[in-house]
């Protein structure tokens, strides 16, 4: 794979330690995100979609397992160093990723204190998705594998997704996307996405309490619910009820919203109101794009 650029410890390589604590135990913590250029020939205007949030969630993740964060300022200037390549050799947006680990260390779990992390950088071309997935929706599947609980990790994007692997091996391309339970069949989330349903006029999407991932879109959904919804409900799914839900999307950074037309034996529509909700995260007025992606 050629198509990516990749910048480690502010250097421009594509290789670490085999010592890092992230290849060896998955000690640490990732973002993936969009960037937009948004005009300017001298200086480039480059932003990243919702980059506060995730800062924010990626920081919480390394405060919880002492990993020492770099300060913004430093982490912003090795952002746009990267950003800066990525457009000087035609790439205008795209994926960028951002991986903290705990850095090099020894054999064995234990850690020592004030280790300097491994901070990398990675941008790839933005997917190209039909347009077609949004208009008529995408054919979703239930994992065998299931997802239990772990209070502590929970909603946080750490390195070890050996769940979601597992999940995403059951299935060729026949379905856009499977869907975990949990031990108690109850919907958690897709292998790289977070599910909403909806019954009417109201909203219903899975707590992440004790697994899954809180994703950035679940959580903008979330807050922008009521723009679009009359009640938002926060309420464990189980397996069973589905049949009382008339329409379902899914949610990720890179794809925004997604609707789903169809999960096992149950079929959804695309109603006026997830219409609206598709295209408030696909803007084409650059104000609305600034303002409804957050870019920063």
């Amino acid at each position: 794979m050629s198509n990516f650029f990749s910048l480690i410890n502010n250097e421009f390589k594509d290789n670490i330690s085999i010592l890092d604590r992230g290849f060896s135990y998955g000690d640490g913590f990732f973002e993936t995100m969009l960037w937009d250029y948004l005009g300017g020939a001298v200086r480039p205007d480059l932003k990243v979609q919702f980059w506060e949030r995730h800062y924010n969630r990626i920081k919480n993740g390394c405060n919880l397992m002492e990993i020492k964060l770099p300060n913004l300022t430093d982490l912003l200037k090795q952002r746009e160093k990267i950003l800066q390549r990525s457009f000087n050799q035609s790439m205008s947006e795209g994926i960028l990723k951002l991986i903290i680990t705990r850095g090099i260390g020894g054999r064995g779990y234990k850690f020592e204190n004030n280790m300097k992390p491994t901070i990398a950088f990675l941008t790839f071309p933005k997917p190209q998705l039909s347009p077609m997935i949004y208009k008529s929706g995408v054919k979703s599947i239930f994992c065998k594998n299931k997802l239990y609980s772990h209070n502590r990790l929970s909603g946080l994007k750490h390195m070890n997704r050996l769940d979601s692997v597992l999940a995403r091996s059951e299935w060729e391309d026949e379905f856009f996307e499977g869907i975990i339970l949990d031990e108690k069949d109850n919907l958690v989330e897709g292998t790289m996405t977070n599910i909403f349903f909806i019954k009417d006029d109201t909203l219903i999407t899975p707590p992440i309490e004790k697994t899954g991932i809180s994703g950035i879109l679940r959580q903008v959904v979330i807050e922008k619910a009521k723009t679009f919804f009359k009640k938002i409900v926060i309420s464990k799914i189980n397996i069973k009820t589905l049949s009382s839900f008339n329409q379902m999307f899914l949610t990720n950074s890179v794809m925004k919203v997604v609707p789903v037309n169809s999960l096992g034996r149950n079929k959804f529509i695309i109603g006026e109101n997830l219409k609206n909700l598709i295209n408030f995260f696909n803007p084409k007025d650059r104000f609305e794009l600034k303002k409804n992606l957050e870019l920063s």
